[in-house]
């Protein structure tokens, strides 16, 4: 049981003003005994693994770990997970009552604060946990089997959720992932689709229902609801990127592109998206699109000479080598003593039938390292 007036308290905000406002609020209302601060998310994961805690209030937009990402540790670590979480958020927006829901945040207020409707909150909440509704405790026991591997057990219990509230859709779609989890995906289906017309929020849901579907092949309606999943929220971009890559994997790369697309729209990690897709996708000879995205990177980071060099070895697998040959004599003339850039441009000036000029170029790299075999190779086809 925990006691409001004794109960250890972690606020976690980046703004100091905000965390000392939580707590003279709390202590007017006498609620708490102890307080702990973190500034974002990463401080405060440390502060949970040395400190006991009963209660967590987060700010949901944070640098460095935003209070989602947060929740989503605390929730995967066994001996922190059943902690009651209060996000406070200035966004009434479909995402934040989406990001809540999937992650089981146990409820969120929105700003400014009042000293009522935070104590009201924080009451709530903690009945709510001291005296769990037959739901919550049906869900709990039904985790605890399928960790312990007894699906089956799980099953039943998650059964029994759904009957002690057929209004929530958070039962109904633990039931689905049970079935999920052991292999009955037309059941799991069924559920998971129950869940969604509940809740059209249910971004769980929505998301193993593409899971079935991919395994079923049948990639459209997948696609749909890895689109869907993302829509509602944009956490589940790693997701749909893995969903992309899978589809790229199975050769469908037109439908990946338009799942990469998807996801950096909605990204806020704009440059860090291109770059990696970017990687992925020159290593799955997918050079067009990769060559786009890293045009997006140097049009913001133009010093990315490493980009260069990797755009004009992309246009030089596809066989355009008048396409290649600008960017390897920019990377050049930035790194004048490069060898691995000069035998690209002598190999690309050879294609092109250009052999005085890869004569020159060849003889500045044997100037560098005058035994150097594969300029050596190079030179003796120019003559």
């Amino acid at each position: 049981m925990i006691d409001l007036e004794n109960m250890k308290v972690l606020i976690v905000d980046d703004s100091e003003g905000m965390r000392k406002s939580i707590r003279g609020m709390m202590m007017v209302l006498k609620y708490g005994s102890a307080f702990y601060f973190a500034e974002d998310g990463k401080e405060g994961w440390r502060i949970l693994k040395e400190k006991s805690v009963d209660l967590i209030i987060l700010d949901w937009n944070m640098p460095n770990m935003n209070g989602v990402e947060l929740v989503g540790l605390i929730r995967d670590d066994r001996r922190l997970r059943d902690l009651p979480i209060i996000m406070v958020t200035a966004e009434a927006n479909q995402e934040i009552v989406a990001e809540a829901a999937e992650s089981d945040i146990d409820a969120y207020i929105l700003k400014p604060l009042t000293t009522q409707s935070l104590g009201d909150k924080i009451k709530h909440v903690i009945d709510k946990v001291n005296n769990p509704a037959p739901m919550v405790s049906h869900l709990k026991k039904a985790r605890d089997l399928e960790e312990a591997g007894d699906i089956d057990a799980a099953i039943i219990e998650a059964k029994k959720a759904v009957f002690a509230n057929n209004k929530s859709s958070r039962p109904v779609r633990e039931l689905g992932y049970y079935f999920y989890k052991k292999g009955h995906l037309n059941e799991a289906k069924k559920w998971f689709m129950h869940a969604t017309d509940m809740n059209k929020l249910d971004v769980f849901a929505f998301h193993y229902l593409g899971q079935i579907y991919l395994q079923r092949n049948q990639i459209d309606k997948a696609a749909q609801c890895y689109y869907q999943a993302m829509n509602i929220s944009p956490r589940h971009i790693s997701r749909a990127i893995d969903f992309g890559k899978i589809l790229v994997k199975k050769g469908m790369a037109d439908q990946a592109v338009k799942v990469f697309n998807k996801a950096l729209e909605l990204t806020d990690d704009t440059l860090g998206l291109h770059e990696s897709l970017s990687n992925f996708c020159f290593e799955h000879e997918m050079y067009p699109y990769a060559i786009n995205l890293m045009k997006f990177i140097l049009r913001q980071i133009p010093t990315r000479h490493d980009l260069l060099l990797k755009i004009g070895r992309a246009y030089e697998h596809m066989g355009q080598h008048k396409m290649a040959l600008p960017y390897f004599l920019e990377v050049d003339k930035a790194d004048a003593k490069n060898i691995k850039v000069k035998l690209h441009i002598a190999e690309t000036l050879l294609v092109l039938k250009q052999k005085l000029r890869a004569e020159g170029v060849i003889k500045a790299v044997l100037e560098i390292d005058p035994y150097h075999s594969d300029a050596r190779t190079l030179l003796r086809k120019c003559l």
